[in-house]
Formats: C-alpha cells, structure tokens, sequence
C-alpha cells in the first residue's frame, strides 16, 4: 500500500469505531510520576487503557477479580514495558468487587499505601448478565457495578485531593466507564430502596440501570466533593462503544443459545476491538484538551465517544432527583454493610 494510500484509509475497518470520535494512543501525554488504578484491567477494555498509561510512564495499578488473569496481565505489561525501556510499571491487586467488606478492605489498604493518585478508572463490571444476589444480599449488578465504586472511589478521594494540591492543574481525574445502555434502565426507576433494586429483571435492564447509575454518580460526585476549582478533581463518564470483548458472552447468558448467540456475534462484528473501546475513557482520563481554560464544560458529564457531545443521556440521567436518590442510597448501603456511613 503506498504512503498517500496508507494516509486517506482508516486505521479500522469496525463500523462502531468508524462512526466515533477518536482518542489515540500516541495522544496519551507523558506520564512519568503519576499514579493510575484501573479496575477490571487483567482483560479487555481495562487492560488496554491500563496499558498505554503505563508506556506513557505511569504506575499504574490494576484491580480484578481474577488472580491468574490478574498476575498474566501484569507480567505481560510489565514484560513489554522493559522491552520499551519505559520508566512506567503495573501491579496487579486482586478484588472481589462482589463482597463490599472485602473491597472497603482493599481501599483502605491502597489510601494508606499510595503517595499520591491521580486517575482513577472505574472499569471493572458486569454485563447483560441473568439476575442474582451476591453474599451480601444484594443485586449483583448493582453491587458491583455501583456500590463497590462507591466505597473505593470515597476511601481514595482524600488522596486525590491532595495529589491535586501537587499535580499539574485538571490532571487529577476520575473515569466511570458509562454505556448508552443505560437507556434500558426501567423508565420507573427511582433508586429509592434495597427492595426496588432486589427485584428481578432482565439482564439488560439491570445492566443498563448500572450504566445509569454510573452517569448519576459522576455527576454527584461533582456536585458533592469535587467543587475545589482552584487544583480541581474531574470526574466524567463515557460510553466505550459497542466493544468486541468477553464481556459480549452474557448475551447468550441471559437470553440463550440462539438468541443470545446472535446479539453476541452481532456485537462482535460491529463492535470495536478492545483497545478501541478504551479510547473515550483513555480521552477523559489523560486529554491534554481538557485543561485549565475549560475543565468546567466537563466537570460531571457524560460522553458517548471520545469528543462528543456533552448532555445526550436519557431524561433519568439528567435527573438531579434520582442523583440523590441514588447518592443516598448508596450512602445507606454501606452503613447497612460495612457498618460506616459513607457519603
């Protein structure tokens, strides 16, 4: 292919990528000095937005369930990280995002372990999965896509707070990994009480009302702890697009071989590849183009694609009445389980 070919073709041929702004890896700033976590990170979308972080230099911490996938993925980057001479590094940190005691335990370690930190990527998730509850009685979905965010995100805020004091002004950022799935929250949710996120519903619904959540919580973060403006913490959620990962198997988890199995290779053929769908939450991480002069036209937003459109989620997403709710919700639970109200 000559040079004036390869520069007027796209670098994909995945339609979802096709059709969404773009945030490359080479726009990824240096990161020398700086402090990443990143849940979800030994596989997928995770691993690929742990990844160029690190070859940019930073450390970067890496948090999932999985220890065999855990310890692989951290070998694997660490591995390709000394072939690049980068001055970056990962460490894999083991998480059941399921137990909230277990996760409250985790968070204090890291906030009395880390110097400074300065991103925080909230990935790790369920998907379309069936309906069920964790040990702590709740609806896992909810628990681990939300709650659990909740707790690790409070118990660390402190340290972004004062690794804001020291980093250089609108760097310090937190990234909850969004979708416009959350269009199928049920149109009546409310998150008003454990018992109306207890009931039993369909796999994308409650996925979805995660996805919603995930947008609330951004934006009453924002609103609640985040109104320094003078060394400001951003938080922003984003949609990765339709992605190609293992997280498309829960399709034929909740609906079956033979309809599940079509939405699941539907999604893979129109879905971006992993490293793709890291993209928009790669941009609301580390963007040079969020800074100073404008960080407030993004504080507490939601995007679908990297350098979209602010503003475009669903009337509930926009909700200041479920943003409470849902903050207060939350705050509830962790008295109920870890026996400390957080909020």
């Amino acid at each position: 292919m000559s040079a004036v070919l390869s520069n007027v073709l796209p670098d994909t041929t995945r339609p979802a990528t096709l059709l969404s702004g773009r945030f490359r890896f080479d726009q990824i700033p240096d990161m020398k000095g700086r402090v990443a976590i990143v849940t979800g990170a030994s596989a997928g979308i995770g691993y690929y937005t742990a990844l160029p972080m690190a070859r940019a230099g930073a450390t970067v911490v890496i948090l999932s369930a999985n220890e065999e996938k855990g310890h692989q993925a951290e070998a694997d980057i660490n591995k390709e990280l000394k072939e690049l001479n980068s001055y970056g590094s990962v460490t894999w940190r083991g998480i059941d995002l399921g137990h909230l005691g277990k996760v409250d335990e985790l968070a204090k370690q890291l906030a009395s372990e880390l110097d400074r930190l300065d991103i925080f990527v909230a990935n790790a998730g369920i998907g379309q999965a069936p309906y069920g509850l964790t040990d702590d009685g709740l609806e896992r979905h909810f628990e681990v896509n939300n709650l659990a965010n909740f707790v690790l995100i409070l118990r660390l805020l402190p340290i972004m707070k004062k690794t804001a004091q020291i980093a250089p002004p609108t760097t310090v950022r937190i990234v909850m990994q969004s979708s416009e799935m959350h269009r199928f929250a049920p149109s009546e949710t409310k998150f008003a009480s454990k018992e109306e996120i207890n009931k039993e519903r369909d796999g994308s619904q409650l996925y979805g009302r995660t996805k919603l959540g995930n947008i609330l919580f951004a934006r009453e973060l924002a609103k609640r702890h985040l109104t320094d403006t003078e060394r400001p913490i951003i938080a922003i959620s984003v949609h990765p697009g339709t992605v190609d990962t293992d997280v498309q198997s829960s399709w034929t988890e909740s609906y079956g071989p033979v309809i599940g199995k079509i939405l699941e290779q539907g999604s893979k053929w129109v879905g971006k590849t992993a490293p793709e769908g890291a993209e928009a939450g790669l941009w609301a991480a580390v963007s040079t183009d969020i800074f100073e002069g404008n960080w407030k036209d993004f504080q507490g937003n939601y995007y679908s694609e990297a350098y979209g459109k602010p503003h475009t989620e669903t009337d509930l997403g926009k909700s200041d009445e479920l943003g409470n709710n849902f903050w207060n919700l939350c705050s509830q639970l962790t008295q109920e389980i870890i026996g400390e109200k957080l909020e």
